[in-house]
């Protein structure tokens, strides 16, 4: 008997050892026992809160079962405490119940005579290993189904997740983790080092020791960590950029491990990438975008200071560029913009930059250049020589032969106290200076340009509150025939600012022009001349003097210049034939045809016009036979040398002529001797305008010398 337990709890050790679940290992010990004690029924029964519930049974069916839940029941309720065998006899058969400690029954059943006390003895032993191998096995397969369970959970997520114990050794990993490092199956990282295996190295392959690592400190600290900016290794060997948590698990204030919990960020670092270039790229060439440069520029005028290096910074600007994008069209100006970008970097070295800031325009910073001034500027001419010589050559844009150039300004980065915004202005300045130099060229910023720019800022700012402020006045340059007699004069602006004083036309009028302000401030002047000349109506010395007034190019251009000239005429009340507006040719051949019917319009009601700078444009009979004009005005770049200059000679007495062919009046601004009106006169020009007779005076000392001029007409008449 002693052999048949030690056999059983063979089986019982084997079965709980290799981890056989529950009916393997029942199966394995009833057949042991019935065989060795010729049973043919063998049975064990769970009892749960008074509940009986067969777990196995040999042979199994109907009869069986009910006639083993029937013993269970009366052992139950006669001997739990006694833990005597129960025994009860059926037809042709004899079965005895055992009682398993905190599991329920054994039952066993026998033909024939009925188990000797010493089997009996034996058998409730077994009983009581059989009880605690059930338990275990029960036990056993409760913690295989939460692992299974916790498996599937773990499983059933996206993000990896994979736990160690203290020593960095995998304990368990779920399938995302396998999927994202590149393994197929748990068993290639249980039992292994996992920093070893992924965590060995940063993103550039340099070793990573692991008294170093994050999770490593998380061990020391007893803390969790979170990591976003490191890699774990694919089975490949490539790096995956990683964003990770890692929880410690502590038990009686000892880490006997960990649980990571991580994520594969290699789309959103793409996205991230994506969003960082076009934050500081352009999109279309691939150079630093305004925003990096300023960010070099910034970390160059340190490095400058530091080391008192001078760097340079030159502003590109290619030649013609609109052109080509209204003839060929935008797709071809790209490709040429892209073609420049490659050609500017290969004129410059490895640590320069170069950007786009927009449309055409290029900078290229150059750093670690001279101490020396001189030598600096020296080597950036150099460099600008040579993108110069780059960008000169042709382009094959599609199905185009292409030739650009381009202008740059540069200027030395040297002085630390210049901000960004002014290191880069002057670059600007310089390029287009460079634009006025003819293009195609280089310049160099110099402080007195500076200067002038700065100054022009200052009087554009000026000149917005001047109208509002009554800073404008007119002066009057007055107009006389051969006899010395006034016939008009030409009401010239002048801007007094309590600023910069006496301010002259050639300073503020472009501003005007470029600002706009000019449609006001024309306006302004037709208002107060018309205003002069209904003063005038009062007084037979001045009733009859014209008025002439210059007209801009964006005031004549106007769609509401006629009826804008045409209403402070009327509201003024004003003899129309006394007001002339002087006009310019270039003004003219802005748009010939709309000059031509709004000089018809304003002919309509008696306006004049004075083609004004005659001969310093394109001048053509085709055009000027078409003009509704009343006088020619002889430039006085033409009259200034009229004395010593043949060709100026010969120029004068043309226009004279041509404005007779035509049958208009002529007359010469800038007589400033009696010598050029004597030849003006000898020429047939009889009306003049010049310092010889008066410069531009205000309107009390023009009414004065009115006075004089009239006398002194008089004795020339008189003497005539």
């Amino acid at each position: 008997m002693i052999k048949l337990e030690h056999q059983f709890l063979f089986q019982i050790v084997m079965a709980v050892g290799n981890g056989t679940d529950l009916q393997p290992m029942l199966q394995s010990s009833l057949s042991v026992m019935m065989r060795k004690l010729g049973c043919n029924i063998g049975a064990v029964v769970r009892s749960t809160n008074g509940t009986l519930k067969i777990v196995h049974c040999i042979p199994y069916h109907i009869k069986n079962s009910k006639a083993v839940l029937s013993i269970s029941q009366h052992s139950m309720a006669e001997s739990p405490a006694s833990r005597q065998p129960f025994m009860i006899k059926t037809s042709g058969h004899t079965l005895m119940a055992f009682i398993l400690p905190d599991y329920g029954m054994m039952v066993l059943g026998k033909a024939g005579p009925i188990f000797s006390k010493q089997v009996l003895g034996a058998l409730t032993q077994i009983a009581d290993k059989l009880a605690t191998a059930c338990i275990a096995c029960e036990q056993a397969q409760a913690v295989k189904e939460a692992q299974q369970k916790a498996q599937l959970l773990l499983d059933s997520t996206a993000e990896g997740i994979y736990g160690v114990d203290a020593s960095g050794n995998c304990t368990f990993v779920n399938q995302a983790a396998l999927h994202i490092l590149g393994y197929k199956g748990a068993d290639n990282l249980i039992g292994k080092n996992l920093h070893s295996l992924i965590h060995h190295s940063y993103a550039d392959a340099t070793p990573y020791p692991e008294n170093k690592c994050l999770i490593h400190q998380s061990f020391i600290s007893h803390e969790k960590i979170h990591g976003n900016d490191e890699v774990f290794w694919h089975r490949s060997g490539n790096p995956i950029p990683v964003e990770y948590w890692l929880y410690p698990i502590i038990h009686d204030n000892q880490v006997t491990g960990a649980v990571t919990t991580f994520f594969d960020i290699s789309e959103r670092k793409a996205t991230d990438d994506t969003i960082k270039h076009l934050a500081f790229y352009d999109l279309l060439t691939g150079l630093p975008n305004r925003r990096l440069l300023m960010d070099r520029l910034k970390l160059a005028l340190v490095a400058s200071k530091r080391s008192g290096q001078d760097g340079a910074l030159l502003f590109i600007d290619l030649d013609n560029f609109k052109t080509l994008n209204d003839t060929l069209g935008h797709d071809i100006g790209d490709l040429l913009l892209q073609m420049v970008a490659h050609r500017l970097e290969s004129c410059v070295r490895e640590g320069d930059t170069v950007a786009r800031l927009g449309g055409d325009e290029f900078v290229v910073m150059l750093e670690d250049l001279s101490k020396k001034d001189l030598e600096a500027a020296a080597q950036t001419k150099a460099v600008c020589e040579k993108i110069l010589v780059s960008l000169n050559q042709p382009y094959q844009l599609g199905t185009h032969e292409y030739t650009s150039t381009a202008s740059i300004g540069a200027t030395l980065i040297k002085d630390h106290q210049q901000s960004l915004e002014e290191v880069l202005k002057q670059a600007d300045i310089a390029m287009y200076q460079a634009k006025k130099s003819g293009r195609n060229t280089l310049r160099f910023f110099d402080q007195a340009m500076m200067d002038f720019i700065n100054t022009r800022a200052t009087l554009e700012g000026n000149l917005h509150k001047a109208l509002d402020n009554h800073q404008f006045h007119l002066y009057y340059q007055i107009q006389v025939n051969d006899l010395h007699q006034p016939l008009g004069a030409e009401a010239l602006i002048r801007w007094l600012s309590p600023e910069f004083g006496l301010v002259s036309p050639d300073q503020f009028i472009p501003l005007a022009e470029e600002s706009g302000l000019i449609l006001p401030i024309g306006k302004w002047v037709l208002e107060s001349v018309c205003l002069q000349l209904k003063a005038w109506e009062k007084n037979a010395i001045t009733r009859d003097l014209v008025l002439s007034v210059n007209v801009s190019v964006k005031q004549f251009l106007q769609d509401n210049f006629v009826e804008q000239v045409r209403s402070i005429v009327q509201h003024h009340a004003i003899n129309p034939k006394l007001l002339k507006l002087e006009l310019t040719e270039s003004l003219l051949l802005e748009s010939i045809e709309d000059s031509i019917a709004t000089m018809n319009a304003l002919k309509e009601i008696n306006v004049q016009f004075s083609l004004d700078d005659f001969g310093t444009g394109y001048s053509s009979l085709q055009y000027l036979k078409r003009l509704p004009l009343n006088q020619l005005k002889i430039d006085q770049s033409f009259v200034h040398d009229l004395a010593t200059d043949t060709n100026d000679r010969a120029i004068v007495r043309t226009i004279i002529a041509m404005a007779h062919s035509l049958n208009l009046s002529v007359i010469a601004e800038g007589v400033e001797t009696e010598e050029q009106r004597q030849f003006l006169l000898d020429n047939g020009c009889e009306l003049y305008q010049g310092y010889l007779f008066s410069k531009p005076v205000p309107i009390e000392k023009f009414e004065a010398l009115l006075k004089v001029k009239l006398n002194a007409a008089d004795v020339v008449k008189k003497t005539k």
